[in-house]
């Protein structure tokens, strides 16, 4: 029997721009194709799709504990795309440019840690390479 790996999420790393972001929580990404819709009179009602997407973009989201004001700093840049590479523990990886769509934003709670969060969306192609 095939037993598959467990990744834990602290172990799928990624770099912004070739740096690390330090006081990571949580980290997410989405895929999404937009689909090309053919439904027509001979369909019987029933909805049909093209078979390739008309459109494919990621989301990736990160949030964690505000330890600098990095990031903060790169929303004021001159550019707001960067290189995002996601590690997986096997050596898979994605690779993109990302525009950085959402925040960052930031929370201040007056007894708990300050708390950051930042979202990006895919800017050209995404790479995906396969792992060991």
């Amino acid at each position: 029997m095939s037993v598959g790996i467990n990744i834990v999420g602290r172990d799928v790393t990624f770099t912004l721009g070739g740096s690390a972001l330090v006081g990571v929580l949580s980290k997410g990404i989405s895929f999404t194709n937009e689909m090309g819709d053919t439904t027509d009179d001979d369909s019987s009602g029933w909805k049909e799709f093209a078979a390739a997407p008309l459109l494919k973009s990621a989301s990736f989201t990160v949030s964690g504990q505000l330890k600098n004001l990095e990031m903060v700093g790169a929303f004021f840049g001159a550019s707001n795309i960067f290189e995002i590479i996601i590690t997986y523990p096997e050596g898979s990886t994605i690779t993109a440019d990302f525009a950085m769509t959402s925040g960052p934003s930031l929370t201040h709670e007056a007894n708990s840690n300050s708390t950051f969060e930042v979202s990006f969306e895919s800017s050209g192609a995404v790479v995906w390479s396969a792992g060991s």
